[in-house]
């Protein structure tokens, strides 16, 4: 790891002081992430909602249940843009994306509240068993109870988006339209094209609230690596040490 070339200001902050660093991160590389993003997550969103002719709520739980995986689209690209990386759609590394822990992050981990703290430790340090539950361990230490809190809040924020958009879209409804949205989760009572659309719904506020969330995950991660590891004092060391030492004068004869 090149930490020379880090392109964020490495010093100690506050808990929501490094969450505020995420948002201007993604901010920074919006165009990336998003590109990734709709290359990767929107097609497999796509193929979910086929499962609406099955149940109308089935599309929103499996996109819901595939967010470990859409997260890290997110995060591989955010890594690479902190070091000065610019992330094309032939940089992304499948096997990179769906291996380190995958599977253990969709199943028993999938409800972990501290998800977007602990992803960087599974995809980009790649520890295994023992080591990886140490090293999990020692970063939640101090920091769990806000990654806890960053979840707890991107909940709120995402239900809050959804109703608040299909608000939106009832009350521009004319007034006389006869749309059963009372029958919107019922299989056998709403029409099809009700359901879709509450399935894009859903595909929308994932799109806008899970990039930010991931991303302040990703920036509390690295302060937190800041205070174990003293990385800004070690970049301004490398930085302030001379390229070739001077040499030393030579002795003047007597």
């Amino acid at each position: 790891m090149n930490l020379e070339a880090i392109t964020l200001r490495l010093r100690p902050r506050g808990a929501y002081e490094a969450m505020d660093l995420g948002v201007r991160l993604l901010q920074r590389n919006a165009a990336s992430v998003y590109l990734a993003w709709c290359v990767v997550v929107l097609p497999v969103c796509l193929a979910v909602t086929s499962l609406a002719t099955i149940a109308p709520w089935l599309p929103a739980i499996v996109i819901w249940w595939l967010k470990p995986l859409f997260d890290r689209v997110v995060l591989f690209v955010l890594s690479r843009a902190v070091f000065g990386e610019q992330v094309g759609l032939r940089d992304l590394r499948w096997r990179f994306l769906l291996g380190n822990g995958l599977i253990w992050a969709l199943t028993l981990r999938r409800f972990d509240f501290a998800r977007s703290f602990n992803l960087p430790v599974f995809l980009l340090e790649g520890l295994q068993g023992k080591r990886r539950r140490q090293r999990i361990t020692l970063l939640q230490k101090n920091t769990r109870a806000q990654a806890v809190l960053l979840t707890t809040a991107f909940i709120h924020f995402e239900i809050a988006l959804w109703f608040s958009l299909f608000a939106l879209i009832v009350l521009m409804m004319p007034h006389n339209a006869n749309i059963p949205f009372r029958n919107l989760f019922a299989a056998d009572d709403a029409p099809l094209w009700l359901n879709l659309g509450a399935t894009a719904l859903s595909v929308i506020t994932t799109s806008i609230c899970e990039p930010v969330y991931v991303a302040c995950g990703f920036t509390l991660y690295l302060n937190r690596r800041v205070e174990l590891e003293a990385w800004d004092i070690e970049v301004d060391l490398r930085r302030n040490l001379p390229a070739e030492p001077e040499p030393l004068p030579s002795r003047v004869a007597a």
